[in-house]
């Protein structure tokens, strides 16, 4: 009888029966305790959005230090107008609902900062130098417990287009999801002042190549090298004798087109290389780029590079990230800028008005007998400084006995190139040349080496290296012409297949082949060169899987 007067004196109306607590108590206890709660709700949610403003952030003056660094970064200003927040990486969860709570203990746990500032933890530039690697270390544990949530909430491998990616941002990101990694794995410092090689620093360096090097040796005399090129160039980091100061040379490629000339007879006519149609030859565009002191030990570094642990754990080739932007990675090198996670400067000295890298065509054929290497460019304009007067160029080329050279497959010819070599970073003696380390000539363990020099009436240079560089000793018929026409230089290598001598490879249908080349230019010398990444040949065999690869066809 009594739930039936209630029900009837709950219709004479809804605030009426709120008013009765004896017959509408619980009615009332729902109602009250929703409003209660979207109250209370959007109080905390409104204080929570207020108190996420970079502006509030930055009512503790040390946190204008990182801020100020966020805005210099593309993801504080770019193009398309979007910007990120402090709170977008140190508060904000992922989309969803449910991640409320967590977004809810950042904030709690941001009483630690009031607490710090209170106590002037980082009150000067110096105290908070100091801190900033830890605080770093502690954003990027969480980050990566959460699998950066914070970077997904814009980023998705599935909505990346690789089309528009540097070729290494898209082998990056592949191995990124073939290895399960996250984006703080890669990503640490584009916001803030990189430290974390530091961190990388700290777990020591990987061992990239044996620490034992072979004792320095002189370098012989080449036998038909005249006195004033006693150290003839060689791929990447070059060791001739070290300059007091680089050629200066123009950015720009010489406009006017001079009259074509034969630079460089390397045999009698009688004996000109085999005439060929280059037309009819697949062609290759290769950017060799200024590589500065950049040896072997720090391009397989951890702490320095970003990917020698995909060079030494996944086995990936340097091609296959650094062909398509080698330019960008030279012109900042003969800047003068840091490159590198570990930020190092590997050009000490800039050279004024190089350029950071050169164009070359680049193709090969072979016959029954020979093999054919054709190398074209134009050359950036000439300065008046020469350091190397008789040769305004010189073309290196470099290869294994097909995976002789442990490393060569991944890098070419930097197998030779080490810090500690004259004219190098590291550099102790001032007569150590390109070697090998644990190089064995009679098991095949060298690099064979093939030069073409400009001067008027010089012969091509047939060598290798093993424990040192050895300039002369090959018999493998080897012919050479280099020729300027117009604006633009073109040098053809013909190698014999079988070899012939000491120091030479014989190159076979059954075996992949690892080389490398190097261009002197602008009559310079020692380390101030362009050098090529790392590539393989076969002959008559396809390898469309492989980015670095080139099939010599038969012609």
């Amino acid at each position: 009888m009594a739930d039936e007067t209630q029900k009837t004196e709950c219709k004479d109306g809804f605030f009426k029966c709120l008013l009765n607590p004896p017959k509408c108590s619980m009615l009332r206890m729902i109602v009250v305790g929703t409003i209660g709660g979207i109250i209370i709700w959007g109080g905390l949610n409104t204080g929570m959005e207020w108190t996420n403003r970079s502006e509030f952030c930055m009512s503790c003056h040390e946190m204008t230090i990182p801020f100020e660094e966020l805005k210099k970064t593309v993801h504080y200003k770019n193009r398309s107008g979007t910007t990120v927040q402090c709170a977008d990486c140190h508060v904000a969860s992922s989309k969803t609902p449910t991640d409320y709570m967590f977004k809810s203990f950042q904030k709690l746990m941001a009483a630690r900062d009031v607490i710090g500032h209170i106590k002037g933890t980082l009150d000067t530039p110096e105290k908070y130098e100091a801190h900033r690697l830890a605080m770093a270390e502690r954003v990027w544990e969480r980050m990566k417990e959460r699998d950066s949530k914070e970077c997904r909430n814009c980023h998705d491998f599935k909505t990346m287009d690789p089309e528009k990616q540097k070729d290494r941002s898209v082998v990056k990101h592949e191995g990124a999801v073939q290895d399960g990694k996250t984006c703080i794995d890669c990503h640490k410092g584009i916001a803030h002042k990189p430290v974390h090689h530091l961190l990388e620093k700290e777990q020591g360096k990987a061992p990239a190549v044996p620490e034992s090097a072979p004792p320095s040796q002189a370098q012989p005399a080449p036998a038909a090298a005249p006195k004033a090129d006693a150290t003839p160039a060689a791929a990447p980091g070059a060791t001739a004798a070290p300059a007091a100061q680089p050629p200066a040379a123009a950015a720009q490629p010489a406009k006017a087109a001079p009259k074509a000339e034969a630079a460089s007879a390397a045999t009698p006519a009688a004996s000109a290389i085999t005439a060929l149609d280059w037309s009819k030859i697949p062609t290759r565009q290769i950017k060799v780029f200024y590589p500065g002191q950049a040896g072997l030990e720090w391009v397989m570094n951890k702490a320095d590079h970003s990917s020698a642990a995909d060079i030494i754990e996944k086995k990936r080739a340097c091609a296959k990230c650094h062909e398509g932007d080698a330019n960008e990675v030279g012109a900042a090198i003969v800047a003068g800028k840091p490159v590198g996670v570990s930020k190092t400067v590997m050009e000490p000295n800039p050279p004024a008005g190089k350029v950071g890298f050169i164009p070359v065509t680049f193709q090969t054929t072979h016959d029954d007998s020979k093999i054919y290497f054709r190398f074209e460019w134009v050359p950036p304009k000439n300065s008046d400084k020469k350091m190397d007067p008789k040769h305004e160029i010189k073309l290196t080329m470099m290869f294994d006995g097909g995976g002789t050279v442990e490393g060569s497959e991944l890098n070419g010819c930097w197998a030779t190139c080490h810090v500690d070599l004259r004219s190098m970073k590291e550099a102790k003696d001032d007569k150590k040349t390109k070697y090998i380390v644990g190089a064995d000539l009679a098991s095949g363990k060298f690099m064979d080496l093939i030069q073409f020099r400009s001067g008027k009436g010089e012969k091509p240079l047939d060598g290798w290296v093993d424990s040192q560089r050895h300039m002369d000793g090959g018999k493998s018929h080897l012919r050479v012409e280099g020729k300027k026409e117009g604006n633009k230089w073109i040098v053809t290598f013909e190698r014999a297949l079988a070899g012939g001598g000491k120091g030479d490879h014989v190159i076979t249908a059954d075996k992949v082949y690892n080389f490398g080349f190097a261009l002197h230019e602008d009559f310079t010398n020692a380390r101030y060169h362009y050098v090529s990444l790392g590539y393989q040949f076969g002959l008559d065999k396809p390898n469309p899987g492989v980015k670095n690869y080139i099939d010599v066809q038969k012609q």
